[in-house]
């Protein structure tokens, strides 16, 4: 017997009880906007540059097609059972409960990694101005700094995270107004505008342009954040659509502004991830004092996503354990209504993010968490794309109607799956990123084991 729809929403709901709803909606969106606004757009749009030139803006709008798609997805899931384990939860509940696992335990490894990318990125822009300190350093005090701030109140950490993010919306604002200026009286400021003069708009043609995509994918990774909060939101059948529609349009309007600008100004020859490309924009132009701010911003951009990471593998870890798919004690909350043991296992990340970075250099090990990491946030985003699918099917047999639903919406999924699996397959030729599909089938594997222990373990306890 298939069961009732609305009585799975139900039980998700029941099981994850406990947590605080104390996020605002303007909370929620500077949250998301706080966790894809990071090294994706400050220090990641320098490598994509590098892949297609001046046409990576077309990359991005790209991205900023399939985020579109996926928020759509993920309005009409959360309205019905807002839950912090969300889309894991979805992929479980309309799908299969293996397919919930992975989708889960993957994506939770997938922020741990990024979160080592956040803090690899921190790093950088701290030897702008200290060049002669060990990157390891600021890593460590970094991390104490974030581990503190996610152990308080739900509340104390939406009120940091929404500060943090609105100093990288005021600047990149700033950065698009100065840009935009220098553009169009690009002969007062002594530079010559790079859109044609350096192999013309695209110089590694549409292919450079088509690899590129994964760069403003992952870039644009952290909007279904939003999905996450409404566990711990004060109203989410009303603010989770209003803030991922507002969410979503800042972004795509935020990065295709910044990136066509930035790309005006620095040659794509320049390009690369020792360097923010913002911060050599300004200095290409003669502002260094402006490179430091922006400097300063990119900095608080990477420690704003990282702390947002934090805040989700945390919630992941939660809800695995509210399911019966990790240790009991990690779905248990301290008197701040946190997950504070989930907390503690997640912060892992950060010391794997020091290590690689100690051994391998802050350069080389950005790439190389960017391409681990990457996996599994385009397995998120797929996993919520064949969850609605998979939702809107077991609605439309039980005669049911979601309670918010957008017309054509299993049309942008299907698009949307067919859009990010092409993109997961280009890993494999991407420079720099190729580790991506192989490290994600290693994972896939251990956790497929993994699973394959607890539905043991939970079939001989029922038989006690």
């Amino acid at each position: 017997m298939v069961q009732n729809v609305e009585d799975v929403n139900k039980e998700l709901m029941e099981r994850e009880s406990g947590l605080s709803r104390k996020l605002s909606r303007g909370q929620m969106i500077m949250i998301s906007i706080g966790s894809a606004i990071g090294t994706g757009l400050f220090l990641g749009s320098g490598f994509a540059v590098s892949l297609a030139g001046p046409g990576v803006v077309f990359s991005y709008l790209i991205g900023a097609f399939i985020a579109f798609t996926v928020m759509i997805a993920l309005s009409e899931m959360t309205v019905e059972a807002p839950t912090a384990g969300s889309f894991g939860n979805y992929a479980e509940a309309y799908v299969h409960k293996y397919y919930g696992f992975v989708t889960r335990y993957i994506y939770w490894f997938a922020q741990v990694i990024a979160i080592g990318g956040e803090m690899v990125a921190a790093s950088i822009y701290m030897s702008f101005w200290f060049p002669n300190i060990l990157p390891v350093y600021w890593m460590i005090l970094f991390s104490v700094i974030l581990f503190t701030v996610n152990a308080v109140t739900v509340k104390a950490f939406g009120t940091f995270e929404y500060w943090f993010t609105l100093i990288k919306v005021v600047t990149i604002i700033f950065f698009i107004i100065v840009g935009a200026i220098v553009i169009l009286n690009a002969s007062h400021f002594g530079i010559t505008l790079a859109y044609f003069n350096y192999g013309g708009f695209l110089p590694k043609g549409l292919l450079g342009v088509w690899l590129a995509t994964v760069v403003a994918i992952f870039s644009y990774i952290g909007v279904e954040v939003v999905a996450v909060t409404a566990g711990e939101s004060k109203n989410p059948d009303k603010d989770v659509p209003r803030a991922l529609r507002s969410m979503v349009l800042r972004l795509v309007l935020f990065y295709g502004l910044a990136v066509f600008i930035m790309v005006g100004l620095v040659p794509w020859t320049k390009a690369g991830v020792s360097e923010s490309p913002f911060v050599l924009a300004f200095s290409l132009v003669g502002i260094p004092f402006a490179a430091s701010i922006i400097n300063f911003v990119v900095l608080t951009a990477a420690l704003s996503s990282s702390n947002t990471d934090i805040y989700l593998t945390t919630r992941m870890l939660f809800s695995l354990s509210r399911g019966k798919f990790a240790p009991k004690i990690f779905g248990t909350l301290n008197r701040f209504h946190i997950p504070f043991n989930a907390l503690v296992i997640s912060a892992i990340g950060i010391i794997i993010s020091i290590f690689v970075s100690y051994f391998y250099g802050s350069t080389d090990a950005y790439l190389t968490v960017f391409g681990v990491a990457v996996f599994g946030g385009i397995f998120a985003w797929i996993a919520i794309l064949v969850s609605h699918i998979f939702f809107r099917h077991k609605y439309k047999i039980q005669n049911k109607t979601p309670k918010y639903q957008i017309r054509g919406s299993v049309y942008f999924s299907i698009i949307g799956t067919v859009l990010l699996t092409a993109i997961l397959i280009s890993t494999l030729f991407t420079p720099g990123i190729q580790i991506t599909i192989p490290s994600g089938i290693a994972t896939l594997v251990i956790l497929t084991l993994l699973y394959l222990y607890y539905q043991y373990k939970s079939k001989k306890e029922a038989k006690q």
